[in-house]
């Protein structure tokens, strides 16, 4: 392939000019800035890596122009990491040296960077005031190949608004530009990016065209991340249209050429459109399998996985603190009562020394209830740092779970369960939905009705709730409870499909108390039902999903004791 060409030759020349120092401090630094551009889409660590190298060189000459295009490389490096604000800031460096210097081409180019970091941000209107910037200096100038790339990037900015029209004039503007310029990627790439557009306008047949023409250069040179994108639009259009054995085709090729280029996100997409394709052929085991390994690709790429496993960590260390500062308040207690005992024995002896006791033991009594009162606040703040974060994934059902907890404490208090009892289902219910932390936030969010296959995905979450918190060492039985809080008393719900009296009471008063809360509340799929249909549903299936004496009580707290959640 022409890139890894490109960065082998340029190895070489790197490795000639540091061996036999025959090249110019600046021939080294331009080498090293060139490696880094190709890098950036592959390698952005070493991309930084390498513009470190060139600045460090640079101090000893300070070329204004090379200190510029250091900056601007490394705030690529820095936006294709996602870190954007450090992209943003070396952006802005470079773009100041570029005007104090009238550096036209190296003012657009940086322009173009910055619209780029603010259309990754989402920040559409922003991306599009520079790239509208770049695109009025490189037509000045007459620059075609940046005049090509800034329209391209300004059609996919529209159609991220979903203005298709707009998107539409300048993708063909810089397919235009491309093919006067006789750039095979640049015009696959073009033709892919309308065809995309054009699939969402519904004209399948004009994008599949465009599709193909992507399919057919992408493949002529040699390109595999592009070849791999195109058979996934191709497999994906191709699927919607029902044409399922020639979609099978392109998405194995999709999946084949993604793992050979090492193109995790090809391979994602690869993984959900083989998925999909399952689902419609009615192949839904393999269909899940699929699913899975999108699921999982798709969290180790973005990280979730490992910020699942700092949420863990943080949580175990957390609970380990609360553990040794309740060691900490035993030892202290029985220091105490040492200390009283003494006293005593000394008191009997030395009685004008009473008063003086007395208060050495009343201080130190407001002590030890102070560090009690400070480690029942801390478990109760880990408590909710939990349940935070369960809603910071889902924004729809932010303050579910604390009204949940509100409710069942109240119907666990009606039924005259043991203040012990009544606390378990408290902190049980803040933390009922944390399974949902491994659910895809796509379907979380999701306005329209879930398939199958995402309502499978859905009902895993109260068996990743339990093998979270079954390592925690509470006092209750509370990743039971959180396991256990979608079983119906007739045996229907999941994951184990308990029935009556095999669900602990705690759950099943947490289980009615969800149903209230999420009738009474607004959900992207649908809107309020409100309390009174709510009562209808608990009632209409009392004894059959929702055991009666937890029924019971929970009609007597919303009718008869106007409970509200607010």
């Amino acid at each position: 392939m022409q890139i890894n060409s490109d960065i082998r030759t340029l190895q070489k020349k790197l490795a000639d000019i540091r061996n036999s120092r025959s090249g110019s401090s600046e021939e080294e630094i331009t080498v090293l800035l060139d490696l880094a551009e190709i890098l950036n889409a592959t390698n952005p660590d070493e991309a930084c890596n390498l513009v470190e190298q060139a600045l460090s060189i640079n101090q000893e000459h300070e070329v204004e122009i090379l200190c510029a295009r250091c900056y601007k490389i490394k705030g690529i490096s820095y936006s294709c990491k996602g870190e954007y604000e450090n992209a943003l800031d070396y952006s802005l460096q470079a773009l100041a040296i570029y005007e104090d210097i009238h550096d036209e081409i190296g003012i657009s180019s940086t322009l173009n960077a910055i619209g780029i970091i603010y259309g990754k941000r989402k920040d559409h209107s922003n991306a599009l005031k520079y790239y509208f910037q770049s695109l009025a200096i490189r037509e000045n100038i007459g620059d075609k190949k940046g005049i090509a790339i800034t329209t391209n990037n300004i059609a996919n900015t529209y159609q991220d608004q979903e203005d298709s029209e707009k998107a539409l004039e300048f993708i063909k503007r810089s397919l235009q530009s491309f093919t006067e310029l006789d750039d095979d990627l640049g015009i696959a790439t073009s033709c892919n990016n309308i065809g995309i557009i054009l699939k969402y306008k519904g004209d399948f047949a004009a994008a599949k065209e465009q599709f193909i023409k992507a399919h057919e250069i992408f493949n002529r040179i040699e390109y595999t991340t592009g070849f791999a994108a195109s058979c996934n639009n191709l497999g994906e259009l191709l699927t919607n249209q029902g044409k399922f054995k020639q979609a099978r085709h392109y998405l194995d090729q999709a999946l084949e050429t993604a793992k050979e280029a090492d193109s995790k996100y090809s391979e994602i997409c690869a993984y959900e459109n083989l998925s999909k394709l399952c689902e419609e052929t009615g192949d839904f085991r393999i269909a899940l399998e699929y699913y899975r390994k999108f699921s999982d690709l798709s969290r180790k790429v973005f990280s979730e996985e490992s910020t699942r496993n700092m949420i863990q960590l943080q949580i175990k260390f957390e609970t380990e603190k609360k553990k040794k500062e309740a060691e900490i308040y035993k030892l202290r207690n029985i220091e105490l009562q040492n200390e009283i005992s003494e006293r005593i024995h000394i008191e009997e002896e030395l009685r004008k020394h009473q008063d003086q006791l007395e208060e050495l033991i009343n201080e130190r009594t407001i002590e030890l209830k102070s560090s009690y009162n400070k480690l029942e606040r801390g478990f109760q703040g880990t408590i909710v740092l939990i349940s935070k974060i369960t809603e910071l994934r889902d924004p729809y059902t932010s303050g579910h779970q604390i009204r949940v907890a509100k409710l069942a404490s109240a119907i666990a208090r009606e039924m005259g369960l043991p203040e012990e009892m009544i606390e378990a289902v408290h902190i049980a219910s803040l933390v009922h939905d944390i399974g949902k932390i491994n659910i895809p936030q796509e379907i979380l969010s999701k306005p329209g009705i879930l398939t199958d296959l995402e309502m499978k995905m859905i009902q895993i979450h109260p068996q990743t709730g339990y093998s979270i918190l079954d390592e925690i060492n509470f006092p209750w039985s509370i990743a039971e409870i959180v396991r256990e809080h979608h079983e119906h008393v007739d045996g229907s719900g999941y994951p184990q499909g308990l029935k009556a009296d095999e669900i602990s009471i705690e759950a099943r008063i947490i289980c009615v108390a969800d149903v209230m809360e999420a009738m009474s509340s607004h959900r992207p799929y649908r809107a309020v039902l409100g309390l009174k249909e709510a009562v209808e549903e608990i009632t209409k299936n009392e004894g059959v999903l929702y055991d009666r004496d937890v029924v019971r009580a929970c009609k007597k707290v919303i009718c008869e004791k106007e409970f509200n959640f607010h």
